[in-house]
């Protein structure tokens, strides 16, 4: 793709992601550049073209990748949107559950609660294949009644320069409700990058398709 084609995705992208680090965040010394808060803002599920309604009708992901520089790295990830036959509550349960990241996340061999207080929790996971995995240690907060945010925590060791993002649900219609997943992702510099940072892109993107995979049969056989 040309670079201008690249900058207007990227612009495209920067109306589609809700803010994903809280105020508080940035107080707290978690956050050393509060402007990345600008490069993600909300697009709400009442305002997806009639062409991605369709799509995520037949079942389909529907994705909006972003690779974007900054003085302070180079971020990849994008958003994400997945239909799921289930009950938002379901489905935000699962997110919560610590014991079940590694089934509900794509490619996460670990999951462990470090510490938990003042409404947010530290989960410290281990990502990758078989080739090359990263540990690094994610502040969960909720944000309402539908959403689910994170971002690193830099006082930890970390094995990624940089992450953060969200997890929204909410209700669809009668059966189903629209998963959104958003997440920019510095893998840092050298021979990581130009070997995973685009598979790192994909399991971002694939993320929503995965949880529905998990949460539907569950979700289902209760019914």
């Amino acid at each position: 793709m040309p670079r201008g084609g690249r900058l207007l995705v990227a612009a495209s992208v920067a109306t589609i992601l809700a803010a994903a680090v809280p105020a508080s965040a940035d107080a707290a010394g978690l956050r050393p550049a509060p402007a990345r808060r600008t490069l993600i803002q909300r697009r709400p599920a009442d305002g997806l073209r009639p062409s991605e309604r369709a799509e995520l009708m037949n079942g389909a992901v529907v994705s909006r990748p972003l690779e974007l520089d900054r003085d302070d790295g180079h971020y990849v990830g994008g958003v994400s949107y997945q239909l799921v036959r289930a009950a938002p509550q379901e489905v935000l349960a699962a997110l919560a559950d610590v014991s079940r990241l590694p089934a509900v996340l794509p490619r996460t061999k670990s999951a462990r609660l470090v510490t938990q207080g003042d409404g947010e929790r530290r989960v410290e996971l281990e990502q990758g294949n078989g080739i090359v995995s990263a540990s690094y240690t994610v502040v969960l907060r909720h944000d309402g009644p539908s959403t689910l945010r994170f971002w690193l925590d830099p006082t930890r060791p970390h094995g990624i320069r940089d992450v953060w993002g969200y997890f929204r649900v909410e209700p669809f219609d009668d059966s189903r409700c629209l998963i959104t997943v958003a997440a920019a992702v510095d893998v840092g510099p050298g021979l990581v990058r130009l070997l995973f940072e685009s598979r790192v892109q994909r399991v971002v993107l694939d993320t929503p398709r995965h949880i529905r995979d998990y949460i539907e049969p569950r979700a289902l056989a209760t019914r």
